[in-house]
């Protein structure tokens, strides 16, 4: 059994190695793996993007700590979630608006049973050991109760009117290449402009980076599935002046 970790916790404090430890302490002997630890903070569409590119490459039974909780301490829940191959746990936050809704169940941990825990640090507290007691003996270890009113967050995001198409930027690699929000199947070689805070750059269709020369901005169908805006050894984010989260437009000629 594996337990794979998505958290916006970074690796400058000792937040993820706490939370293998607890994780280990339960007993656990198999494979953690560290998909991410860079989501960027609080953001629950980064979160998504992150995980919906990720949990299909992972093995069957697989559990996802999907640990990004701006509201943790509060009255949000934590959801437990089975799509008939992988296991998640994630605040009821949205971020499970990026799993196919159709083959999903969702149960809501009881949290009643966890004493002493801290107000600021469920990922230790709670979900470490959850993710632990279920990778090891499976549902019936959890105290879950089935749920439906969880929160949806809609992704992915980007609407198509009068020969626009206006996405955000889900992830920018560390290559500087732009990801979209905007699913492989909607790539049309009739998209020319991309138009961001006002400014209008052209864009170069290519299969392959190595393609574009130097100073070009390209376009392809990404290994994510999803559209990447891009530049040949070149940091495209910087020269468009974006981020994770920025909206942007795609013109059709």
């Amino acid at each position: 059994m594996c337990i794979a970790l998505i958290t916006d916790f970074g690796l400058n404090d000792p937040y993820v190695g706490v939370v293998k430890g607890v994780i280990y302490s339960q007993g656990f002997k198999g494979k953690i793996v560290d998909v991410c630890h860079s989501v960027v903070p609080y953001s629950i569409e980064h979160a998504q993007f992150i995980l919906a590119t990720s949990y299909t490459y992972f093995p069957k039974n697989t559990v996802f700590l999907v640990v990004v909780d701006p509201g943790v301490g509060t009255q949000r829940k934590i959801l437990l979630v089975y799509d008939g191959t992988y296991y998640f746990l994630m605040p009821d936050n949205g971020i499970v608006g990026c799993l196919k809704k159709n083959a999903l169940q969702v149960w809501v941990i009881n949290t009643e049973e966890f004493t002493n825990v801290s107000t600021t640090f469920h990922g230790r507290d709670i979900f470490a050991v959850v993710a632990a007691q279920l990778a090891m003996h499976g549902l019936k270890a959890v105290n879950c109760s089935v749920y439906s009113n969880y929160v949806v967050h809609p992704f992915p995001f980007f609407t198509v009117e009068k020969g626009i198409i206006a996405t955000k930027v889900a992830h920018v690699d560390r290559f500087g290449n732009c990801i979209l929000s905007l699913p492989n199947d909607t790539y049309s070689l009739q998209l020319h402009t991309i138009v961001v805070k006002a400014k209008h750059y052209q864009l170069h269709h290519c299969i392959t980076y190595a393609q574009l020369d130097p100073d070009m901005i390209g376009i392809l169908q990404g290994s994510s599935g999803f559209v990447e805006v891009c530049m040949n050894q070149n940091n495209c984010s910087k020269q468009l002046n974006v981020t994770i989260g920025d909206m942007v437009e795609l013109h059709y000629e």
